[in-house]
């Protein structure tokens, strides 16, 4: 640890035991999560994606936590954005007599915006796996050096931490990647279904490695990652709003992938029982020749309907709307009769699966020097980009901008958003030596026509791989 984040840790300690009392601490940390392909596949069911995120060395999110007696949970931020709250364990406790957390979760109201769902949301899975045995509360302070809102998942590594203490507060045993699937789950609290990619790169992350996280068959390997003469930026543009608009947007996306394309593909097994038998068969050959399999899958998926209402999909598959009806009641209230874009994304999905199996390919390669593979690297960044763009249309006028000064950069090897979408960050592969003159340049062409210090206020994160979730 160096002497700069040993003063850090020491003054969060100090105002920790100025908030509740003196006495024992610990401190938990959690990094920034950079994913460097595999964009919005966590949540897709019909193909075997995959991503490839990093945890920050540099970057993180600190918590330093005590248990309690009084069955609260009682928590502060360093940054005074977020102000102080409380909430009993008796507040959200969720029913455990045989309701699922699906139907705990989507049989709610959405509760309002506040950074104390992230929290409520993991101690309340924790109630709901563990039952009685969620007896202690927790008093915690954070410290963060991930910009909120940013996608760099600060939310996740908050209900990471949150997962973490009330585990700890109430002495329960767990593995890193049990937590991460649970602290997936937890943030459907919050009204979104997302997938595992967040959570899983916070909690295994590997010092000089990337994390192949593979969702089919849940396997997530080490990659290494050349980190001594490269740097990984993230530059803020806006904030990506959480609000219901967006919520909407993020949520439409899910039920397009994880019940419409499904349904859809499920439709040419009793509607042409032989393309049915390519498709089953190119998708079992996607790991091997990538190339070809995914040309081969691409013909079957512009077949694909280009857009679709939840309406008429409603009087196709009546079972698996009734599935769509309970995971997004919001989505389907509110877009019943709107055009949803299939294809499309359906395009972007299979993309990112080759984009992401050439990543690993080609960091495994032993022949390539370490900028010939951080160059090719850089170009299936870029290539992401556009199909996050054009095909999945999660981008905005202001990350563009960015992007376009970013990308006449003859020393930045690839750029991308990155995240969410819908604003966040922008992540960006460059050799080190080219860091500080690339972030004037973003200075002064990005953030002082905006009025804004990106240094300053945080903004700029500058990161080589690290470890995941740890106790300090």
């Amino acid at each position: 640890m160096s002497a700069d984040n040993f003063s850090n840790l020491e003054s969060l300690k100090r105002r920790f035991h100025q908030l509740y009392g003196e006495g024992g601490v610990s401190v938990l940390r959690a990094p920034a999560r950079i994913n460097i392909l595999g964009e919005h596949v966590d949540y897709v069911s019909y193909l075997p994606t995959a991503s490839l995120p990093f945890g920050s060395h540099e970057h993180a999110m600190t918590m330093a936590v005590r248990p309690n007696e009084n069955g609260k949970v009682r928590g502060a931020s360093l940054n005074e954005r977020f102000q102080p709250f409380e909430f009993s364990l008796s507040d959200i406790q969720p029913s455990v007599n045989g309701q699922s957390w699906e139907e705990f979760v989507f049989n709610r109201p959405v509760p309002d915006p506040h950074w104390s769902n992230y929290v409520a949301g993991a101690v309340s899975f924790a109630q709901w796996k563990f039952g009685e045995r969620i007896q202690r509360g927790f008093d915690f302070l954070i410290d963060s050096t991930i910009p909120a809102n940013s996608g760099a998942s600060s939310s996740s590594a908050l209900v990471v931490l949150a997962g973490a203490a009330i585990r700890k507060a109430n002495q329960i045993e767990f593995e890193l990647a049990e937590l991460a699937k649970d602290s997936s789950q937890a943030e459907w609290f919050l009204g979104t279904r997302g997938g595992s990619l967040d959570q899983t790169a916070i909690c295994l992350a590997k010092r000089h490695h990337a994390v192949h996280l593979s969702y089919a068959d849940h396997r997530a390997e080490p990659v290494p990652l050349p980190s001594e003469r490269f740097r990984w930026l993230t530059f803020f543009t806006h904030a990506a709003d959480k609000g219901r608009e967006v919520m909407l947007e993020y949520n439409e996306r899910a039920a397009v992938s994880r019940l419409m394309i499904p349904a859809l593909i499920r439709d040419l097994e009793r509607h042409d029982p032989q393309r049915f038998l390519d498709w089953r068969y190119a998708v079992t050959l996607l790991g091997h020749d990538t190339l070809k399999t995914a040309d081969s899958l691409t013909s079957l998926l512009n077949q694909l309907p280009e857009t679709m209402t939840l309406d008429d999909f409603r009087q196709l598959h009546p079972r698996s709307f009734q599935e769509c009806e309970a995971a997004f009641p919001a989505l389907v209230s509110e877009r019943l009769h709107q055009p949803l874009k299939i294809r499309a994304r359906a395009l972007y999905h299979l993309g990112e699966v080759w984009r992401v199996n050439e990543a690993v390919a080609t960091l495994r390669r032993s022949q390539t020097t370490q900028e010939d593979t951080m160059r090719q690297l850089g170009n299936l960044l870029n290539q992401t980009h556009a199909a996050l763009r054009d095909q999945y249309e999660v981008s905005t006028p202001q990350v563009e901008r960015l992007i376009e000064i970013l990308a006449a950069d003859s020393e930045v090897y690839g750029v991308r958003l990155m995240g969410g979408g819908f604003g966040g960050n922008v992540l960006v592969l460059t050799s080190a030596e080219h860091v500080a003159g690339l972030v004037d340049c973003i200075q002064q062409e990005f953030y002082s026509p905006q009025q804004r210090d990106g240094v300053a206020e945080g903004w700029v994160m500058v990161s080589t791989p690290g470890d995941g979730l740890s106790e300090l």
